[in-house]
């Protein structure tokens, strides 16, 4: 080893606190630059800062939370990092198309990756996408080995998660304080960090607790406590007639399912009177509870149209048509697309704002040729 290597500054902890990225060094020099030399970790969670690995035998530190690296010699010499100027593209693929790309169809998950890095985007998963891509897989085969394969080819994608499962929850509430306080809905945020915040309705997790969880430990840990039945569950097919509220008058219809959805999330407030919460949110659906007014809109059209069959991949898939205020890019069935550019078009008629029907797509291959 040459004297110049012994000599090279290395990092052997580091620790982030609101105003500085403090690193200690091997040769006792503590070197401290402010925290805004990086939008990813001043934009990140306390946990999410706290979790650091060192890399290059001390060359810099990884946060893999938030896909940031600093080096040393960065922090002696460099400069800060600029935030990019574009909006990172968000795209949610459901299963099929996670399927295709495992096949190569248009594209490998190797070319996917490159398009996704070079065109600053990533790919989001739910619990549903996932759930389809490697659980129904897994239990037929009880395949482990190839269990993980499948989902380290996907988790090695930029990839981002949204709780899907809890736009719903997170919207109501939000509604039901801005209809108390007499103003706007504040938007939403139903990013997650990881896979397993996606699964439970209000977002907690079992493995809270663990870190270094990857895609794989995450599911695989459901497997082992029994969550394998939860899709079974969502994908539940509705009777038509198993509400007991009327089809035809669509804002009474939708008061009803607001009273129900508030009692079943539990989220009921004495001094609101649902029906009056309803009206408020049913007179904007651009900012008033989006993703709920979008997927009950579709399923409403859904079940509303008897010469259509009705099956469990229509159920899940109104958990796709939730998060489509929140993405840039969405694929789905075509019959689910359709009906949620129908809604969309009918919306937007109300509040220019409903302006997503173009990032509804109903393959990968329609989404590439599109967006790349």
């Amino acid at each position: 080893m040459s004297t110049a290597t012994l000599t090279e500054p290395r990092i052997v902890t580091v620790k982030v606190t609101d105003e500085a990225i403090i690193a200690h060094l091997a040769d006792g020099r503590v070197v401290s630059v402010p925290l805004e030399w990086s939008w990813r970790l001043k934009d990140a969670t306390p946990e999410q800062r706290a979790h650091w690995e060192i890399i290059g035998d001390g060359q810099g530190v990884h946060w893999p939370d938030v896909d940031e690296d600093i080096s040393v010699d960065g922090m002696l010499r460099g400069v800060p990092a600029k935030r990019p100027s574009r909006k990172e593209m968000r795209i949610l693929l459901d299963a099929n198309s996670l399927i295709d790309a495992e096949h190569g169809k248009p594209v490998s998950f190797g070319a996917l990756d490159k398009l996704l890095r070079e065109h600053h985007a990533r790919l989001i998963l739910t619990y549903t996408n996932v759930e389809e891509f490697a659980g129904g897989p897994f239990d037929e085969s009880r395949d482990w080995l190839a269990l993980r394969d499948r989902l380290q080819q996907v988790e090695r994608l930029p990839v981002g998660y949204i709780h899907e499962r809890g736009i719903m929850l997170a919207e109501l509430r939000e509604a039901v304080a801005a209809f108390k306080d007499k103003r706007q809905c504040a938007p939403i945020d139903p990013y997650v960090r990881r896979w397993d915040e996606t699964v439970r309705p209000d977002g907690s997790s079992p493995m809270k607790m663990l870190v270094n969880q990857s895609l794989y430990d995450c599911f695989s840990n459901l497997r082992r406590v029994g969550g394998a039945g939860l899709l079974k569950l969502l994908k539940r097919v509705p009777a038509r007639n198993d509400t007991g509220f009327p089809f035809k008058n669509r804002k009474a219809f939708f008061q009803a399912m607001v009273r129900r959805h508030l009692d079943e999330l539990s989220i009921p407030d004495p001094s609101v009177r649902p029906h009056e919460l309803a009206d408020w949110i049913y007179a904007d659906p651009a900012t008033r509870c989006p993703g709920y007014r979008l997927a009950w809109e579709a399923r409403r059209e859904l079940m509303t149209n008897i010469t259509e069959g009705v099956s469990g991949n229509d159920a899940i898939d109104f958990a796709g048509a939730l998060a489509v205020p929140y993405v840039d890019a969405v694929t789905m069935d075509r019959n689910t697309a359709d009906r949620c550019r129908r809604v969309i078009r009918r919306l937007r008629a109300q509040n220019s704002a409903v302006n997503y029907e173009e990032r509804i797509f109903t393959s990968l291959k329609e989404l590439l040729d599109a967006k790349f």
